[in-house]
């Protein structure tokens, strides 16, 4: 009765978001000198990142707990009758760090207070692999000031883009760690996750103040019950008032004169003109937190102006001068902590963000001109209610709740007319006269949570159990126009296909996600603490009753037409086990050992809606007949049905509702040790594996319709042998059947051959607070990622067709993902001598792998149209290694006690190695450019900055 109780009133108080611990814990027990627990103790903890002091009493095996602490340094009082107050100040807590903190009473006057110092360095009780960034991490260390340059700087994570002095901040990047992939980050807010709902879930809607964080934290791998994913799971914790004034301004600026020349890597014994070196950057920020009622109500706020101009060498305008590329970011963060009473705590909080791009340009193309690169002018915000109740020294709830809005445009440039049509060039890697098209995708989450920690001491052990679930729902709409209904598609200046789009199109997309989960934290002994737990998740994805538009560019194609609502697409409910030991080795508190298993459910957004939605985005494509050979595509000359050789999306893709959700598996094993005072190092492995991984597949054609060819026609239309244009040697492709030539019915289902991947790693770690003019954070990563590629499904549903043969050819035996075989980094601070300060960020990466690919039937020969074909499993041929290094100068001039001015010089990609980072993966018998760099790290810059703090 009392559990049906409990979760009656969990239902009324909606939900938990699934979240990562924004708070630290301190946990321990109480002895007298004989070793005995001392019940009843008064155990108080106080902090400036504390409204109010808290207290709570030993339980009757002596122990005791403080949950939910914000980050910061805690001072620890215990206290009985008849024995001394024993005090241990410099606790540092970060978020999720449970700090063990045990004290011994020595019998004496109560009034007499024996003090510690020293702060517990080993976290003996949790399992997950974390890395928090605090304030001397993200102020001191020089790197772009965005989300995606934090993570690069954690061990094991490789990024999609390689950043200089933030040229990368204004887009997003995918991140990997240990074996993860996309569809495993997640953008917690303040607890929440806040992602952008479309795709697979696994992307942001919402451009960050790095001045606003108090402290940037990220789970890896082992995350709890709480925790959705075991990926990039992205803590941000803004900032907060306290009961002192307190602000910050901030200004770095650089420009083209503070940086060093383009070099330009050679290819085939040329010089090939590549990089996006800076015009300008300038990154100004000011904040200011106080009490509005001491000790009641704090109140805090930031502001950060980002502007940034680039050059993008490989493009160039009319005149041969490079284009450009201006960025411009604003954020506004405002937040209310307001202590109710002793036990209650309510927090109200405001983030917005303009993030403006005026030449945007992020296709499959590398070579992308002015006019084809899209305008955006993008708003966002989050607004979040936080409000923490402490019911009795054991129980303590959690409730919140947010929502995130956006608007997301990609417009036409300017000087773009209605009759330019977007041409690509699939040799060449070029887009040019007009973007592919205009988008706007308005979007929305909205969660509700609520969660509790209760503890309970002398029950076979302690028990600190974490409970709670959520509800949130999402929704995700695009609206398309595309100009003359059509995109160009090239090989080398030959026509060779026509895209017939839907246009104008608009389509809505929703999903709900719920979940409920428990997790016990339970020391069995005092040097062995098990946590177990479990975890309920359901999702489910659908479309509302939509009607095409009348005005469509090919009504004769896509006629007007009302779908109904799909029901549930997909429906899925799982359970996930998240089992754990850490075993104190030494029985000191400075060592532990550490074993970990848990299933990840992977993320999903609306991406399975999107893909089946009638009314998307979709279109049909066709081979281009340029008969009077004058690059125009006039409709006799590929609006035929006999020339139709592909479809995507609407009505021609359909989802397969009782297939089973992708999942992550994953099991580690570590130890961890403090060397010396606070520096700790640690050793651990790491395996992962992902199950029931999803693809396409056409039900209307089978493998058997395919007939194996050796032969295609060259430019002249004679048939000559079809050569590997990496090896050289002979290869067979499959050409469809003619009479299947318009049969399509793409289902997405699960693809048990992706079932083939696995990812072994080896990582070692030395992490040292700062204390004594020094920290470190270093981590070096041995590992490798091998299996079944999968292009997915998410973007064409032809991209992967498994039913095509072709599409198998070297599809096994690649090196899947961002596998850097290395990865090494070193982040470290130290003051010299005369207060000058001094801070590193090294980073070291195995290239990652290339895969060669080459366009088959351009000249015809094959019904189905091209088909793009592996030449050679990925990692084979791999690029170049990066090697990047970071260095800062500051010196700290205070003033008064109270405020401080710190100018800093930062030195960007010291060592000047402008590597590139991308090549052309396409091999070209017409035109081969392949291995042609694209991309390389910008070179070495100066960056000045200006800190003032109070």
């Amino acid at each position: 009765m009392y559990l049906f109780g409990l979760f009656c009133f969990l239902s009324m108080a909606l939900s938990l978001n699934a979240q990562v611990s924004t708070t630290g814990k301190i946990a321990g027990t109480v002895t007298d000198p004989s070793g005995a627990a001392v019940p009843n103790v008064t155990v108080s903890v106080k902090s400036g990142a504390l409204l109010a002091p808290r207290s709570t009493r030993t339980q009757e095996d002596g122990s005791y707990l403080f949950d939910l602490l914000p980050p910061g340094t805690y001072e620890l009082a215990a206290a009985a009758p008849g024995f001394n107050t024993s005090t241990q100040t410099g606790i540092v807590l970060t978020a999720g760090f449970t700090a063990t903190v045990n004290s011994r009473l020595k019998v004496g006057d109560v009034s007499e207070v024996v003090r510690v110092e020293g702060q517990p360095v080993v976290d003996l009780q949790n399992n997950e692999t974390s890395t928090t960034f605090d304030q001397t991490l993200l102020q001191d260390i020089p790197s772009g000031r965005d989300p995606w340059s934090t993570v690069a700087q954690m061990p094991g994570a490789t990024v999609g883009t390689f950043d200089v002095a933030g040229d990368n901040s204004y887009q997003q990047s995918t991140m990997q760690v240990h074996g993860s992939t996309p569809a495993e980050q997640v953008y917690s807010f303040n607890g929440l996750d806040l992602n952008w709902p479309g795709a697979n879930g696994g992307y942001t809607q919402f451009y960050t103040n790095h001045d606003s964080f108090d402290e940037f934290q990220v789970v890896a791998d082992n995350a709890p019950a709480s925790v959705p994913i075991g990926g990039v799971y992205m803590n941000m914790v803004t900032k907060s008032g306290s009961n002192e004034l307190h602000g910050q301004v901030g200004l770095y600026y650089l420009t083209s004169k503070l940086q060093s020349g383009v070099k330009a890597p050679i290819y085939n014994g040329s010089p090939v003109i590549s990089g996006s070196p800076f015009d300008m950057t300038r990154d100004t920020t000011a904040s200011l937190g106080g009490p509005l009622v001491k000790d009641r109500w704090w109140l805090f706020g930031s502001y950060r102006r980002y502007d940034l101009r680039q050059r993008i060498l490989a493009v160039t305008n009319q005149d041969g001068s490079p284009v450009v590329d201006v960025n411009h970011q604003t954020n506004t963060d405002l937040r209310s902590d307001f202590q109710v009473n002793s036990k209650n705590k309510f927090s109200f909080i405001w983030l917005y963000n303009e993030q403006n791009r005026f030449f945007r340009r992020d296709t499959m193309y590398q070579f992308v001109t002015t006019a084809a690169s899209w305008k955006q002018i993008e708003p966002a915000y989050i607004l979040q209610g936080l409000w923490t109740s402490q019911v009795t020294n054991s129980l303590l709830l959690d409730f919140r709740i947010g929502w995130n809005k956006i608007t997301f445009p990609l417009s036409y440039q300017p000087g773009v007319s209605p009759t330019d049509i977007n041409v690509q060039d699939v040799g060449t890697r070029t887009e040019s006269i007009a973007a592919p098209y205009q988008f706007a995708n308005p979007a929305w989450v909205l969660k509700w949570s609520v969660g509790g920690s209760w503890y309970k001491g002398n029950l076979h052990g302690t028990h600190n159990v974490k409970f709670g679930f959520e509800m949130g729902k999402a929704y995700n709409s695009y609206l398309y126009h595309v100009n003359g209904g059509i995109n160009e598609l090239f090989d080398n200046g030959n026509p060779i296909q026509v895209i017939a789009y839907d246009t104008p199109a608009k389509q809505k997309n929703y999903f709900r996600d719920d979940n409920i989960y428990v997790q016990d934290t339970w020391t069995v002994a005092r040097r062995l603490t098990l946590n177990l737990g479990v975890r309920y998740d359901h999702f489910n994805t659908y479309y509302p009753q939509q009607t095409t538009d009348p005005a469509a560019t090919f009504p004769q194609l896509f006629p007007a037409t009302t779908f109904p609502a799909s029901g549930n697409l997909v429906s899925w409910n799982t359970v996930s086990p998240r089992l754990g030991l850490a075993f104190d080795l030494s029985g000191k508190g400075d060592s532990v050992l550490r074993a970990s298993y848990g299933r990840y459910y992977l993320m999903q957004g609306t991406g399975l809606a999107e893909t089946a939605n009638p009314v998307g985005f979709a279109g049909q494509i066709y081979t281009w007949n340029d008969a009077n050979g004058d690059k125009i595509p006039q409709q006799n000359e590929w609006l035929v049905p006999s020339q139709q050789v592909g479809a995507f999306g609407g009505s021609s893709t359909h989802i397969n509702s009782n297939m089973s959700r992708p999942y992550s598996e994953q099991i580690s094993v570590g130890y961890e040790r403090q060397l010396w005072r606070d520096l700790r190092v640690g050793v651990a492995y790491y395996y992962r594996t992902k199950k029931n991984m999803i693809g396409i597949e056409n039900t209307l054609v089978a493998p058997s319709d395919y007939t194996p060819i050796t032969v295609l026609p060259d430019l002249n239309g004679v048939p000559q042998p079809i050569v590997n244009g990496l090896t050289g040697q002979p290869l067979t492709l499959f050409n469809l059947d003619p009479a299947k030539q318009t049969a399509f019915n793409f289902v997405v289902t699960n693809i048990p051959k992706l079932n083939d991947n696995t990812y072994h790693g080896v990582e070692f770690t030395a992490v040292k607070r700062l204390s004594r003019k020094w920290q470190l954070l270093s981590g070096f990563t041995i590992q490798r990622q091998k299996g079944v590629f999968g292009r997915g499904f998410s973007d064409q549903a032809t991209s992967d067709n498994f039913t095509d043969p072709n599409n198998d050819i070297n599809r096994n035996n690649n090196y899947l993902n961002s596998d850097a075989t290395y990865v090494f980094k070193v982040d470290s601070s130290y003051e010299l001598p005369f207060k000058i300060g001094t801070s590193v960020n090294f980073q070291h990466y195995t290239g990652l792998p290339i895969q060669p690919v080459e366009i088959f039937g351009t000249n015809g020969g094959l019904t189905q149209g091209t088909e793009t074909v592996i030449l050679q499993p990925a990692g084979i041929k791999r690029l170049p290694s990066v090697n990047m290094l970071n260095l800062r100068i500051s010196r700290e001039f205070v003033l008064n006690e109270r405020w401080h001015i710190m100018p800093v010089v930062d030195f960007f990609n010291l060592t000047n190695g402008q590597t590139p980072v991308s090549e052309n993966n396409f091999v070209s018998p017409a035109n081969s450019s392949y291995l042609r760099p694209s991309l390389t790290i910008d070179p070495f810059v100066t960056r000045f900055g200006l800190r003032f703090t109070f």
